[in-house]
């Protein structure tokens, strides 16, 4: 069973160290990998746009900007992990993903595909 991660790349978090990822149960945020929560394919399904959503445009009055929210299977996410730098999280609790635009950039383009934009494509 695929299992993925959450994150979340709100754009005024882009100036964060790391990438921000859901914790489990949809319970907050976090950088820390063994922080993150795991959610199922299914799980990613059913919440639809909850946990991947593109970023709210008023010109279009619709979410139609850059992807805000993606999941991404969590193999596909374990070639980028790093350790983090001392001090910045709590014991030093690793690994995470760094924060710059190109691993946002991979990270959307591992994004998982809604079944109903599969249809549409």
């Amino acid at each position: 069973m695929n299992m993925y991660y959450v994150f979340d790349f709100r754009e005024e978090w882009n100036c964060k160290p790391y990438v921000t990822l859901w914790r489990p149960d949809n319970a907050g945020y976090c950088y820390s990998i063994p922080w993150a929560g795991e959610y199922t394919e299914r799980q990613v399904i059913e919440k639809g746009p909850y946990y991947t959503q593109r970023k709210y445009q008023k010109k279009t009055a619709d979410y139609t900007g850059i992807w805000e929210r993606v999941a991404v299977r969590t193999d596909l996410a374990k070639p980028f992990f790093i350790a983090p730098a001392p001090g910045i999280i709590d014991g030093d609790v690793g690994p995470v993903i760094a924060n710059t635009g190109q691993m946002r950039t991979y990270l959307r383009r591992l994004r998982f595909i809604l079944p109903k934009e599969r249809i549409a494509a």
